[in-house]
C-alpha cells in the first residue's frame, strides 16, 4: 500500500489499506494504514472522505504516533474542499479555521506549526475577502448601512489580514457617503495612525479634512451659526494649511456679520 501511495497509484492504495483497516482491525499497523487511507484519498483529491479517515483515526487511535498528523490533515481537508471562488459558499473554510486553530492550541511545539499557522492565514485572508466584498457590492448599490455590517465583520475578525485596512477605510467612507461627517473625520484620522504606511493614507487625510469642513457646513446651512464659527476655528487651527482652510476663512467672516443677529434670534427661540 506504501509503495502504491509513493508512486501516487491512489486508487489502488486506497484498496490496499481499506482491505487493513476493515479485514485486520486489530493489526498493529492499522493506525499507520488508516492514516495513509486518509492520505490515499487526500492525493486522489478526495477531501471530504480524506476528512472522514483522518477523524476515524482520532476517534479511534487518539494514542497513536499519527495522532498528530491526523489532525493537521484533517484540518488541511477542509481548506482544500472549499471553494477557491470566494463568492460560493465558504462554510467548510470556516470549519478550517476552527480546526487549524485548535492544533496550534493543542500542539505549540509541533514542526508543523509553522504550516498550521500559513494555512491559517491563508483561510482567514480569503474568508475575509467574501465578507470584504460582499461590502463593496452593497456599497455600489448605495446600501451603506448594510456595507458596514459586512466591512465591520472584517474589521472584529480578520483586521489583521490584508483587508482588515480596507475595511476599516471603508467604514470611515461609509460614514461619509451617509453625511455623518464627525464620524467620518474622527475615522478617517484613526485609519491613518493605525496604518500609517497604508497606500490610502494620504486620500484618508482628504477626507478627513473635508469630513471636517463638510460637518461645519452643515451647522452653518441649519442655522446653527455658534456651532458653526466654532467648528470653523477649530477646523483653522488643526488643517491650517489645507485646500479648504480658505473657504472656512470666509464662512467666518461671514459669521462675524451674522452672528449677532443670529445669537439674538436664537436667545428667542429658546425662550
Amino acid at each position: 500500500g506504501k509503495q502504491q501511495y509513493q508512486d501516487h497509484k491512489y486508487l489502488k492504495a486506497i484498496e490496499s489499506f481499506q482491505s487493513i483497516v476493515f479485514n485486520h482491525p486489530g493489526a498493529a499497523v492499522v493506525d499507520s494504514a488508516q492514516y495513509y487511507l486518509g492520505l490515499s484519498y487526500f492525493g486522489n483529491k478526495e477531501y471530504a472522505l480524506a476528512g472522514v479517515e483522518f477523524n476515524r483515526l482520532l476517534l479511534n487511535y487518539p494514542s497513536s504516533a499519527y495522532a498528530e498528523n491526523a489532525q493537521f490533515m484533517k484540518a488541511v481537508c477542509f481548506f482544500e474542499g472549499t471553494p477557491r471562488d470566494y463568492a460560493l459558499d465558504q462554510s467548510e473554510l470556516q470549519k478550517a479555521i476552527r480546526q487549524f486553530e485548535e492544533f496550534i492550541i493543542d500542539h505549540p511545539d509541533s514542526d508543523l506549526l509553522p504550516d498550521a499557522q500559513a494555512y491559517l492565514n491563508k483561510a482567514k485572508e480569503r474568508l475575509a475577502r467574501k465578507y470584504y466584498e460582499a461590502g463593496i457590492v452593497y456599497k455600489r448599490l448605495h446600501a451603506y448601512k448594510s456595507a458596514k455590517i459586512y466591512f465591520q465583520k472584517v474589521v472584529d475578525d480578520f483586521t489583521n489580514t490584508p483587508y482588515g485596512a480596507l475595511a476599516t477605510y471603508e467604514i470611515a467612507d461609509a460614514a461619509f457617503k451617509m453625511h455623518k461627517y464627525d464620524e467620518a473625520a474622527r475615522l478617517f484620522a484613526n485609519f491613518a495612525v493605525v496604518f500609517p504606511k497604508h497606500e490610502k493614507v494620504a486620500e484618508a487625510r482628504r477626507h478627513e479634512v473635508e469630513a471636517a469642513f463638510r460637518a461645519a457646513k452643515v451647522a452653518y446651512d441649519n442655522g446653527k451659526y455658534s456651532d458653526a464659527a466654532s467648528r470653523f476655528e477649530k477646523f483653522l487651527e488643526k488643517y491650517p494649511d489645507s485646500k479648504k482652510a480658505n473657504d472656512a476663512r470666509k464662512y467666518l467672516e461671514k459669521l462675524k456679520q451674522e452672528l449677532p443677529v443670529a445669537s439674538s434670534d436664537e436667545s428667542q427661540s429658546g425662550s
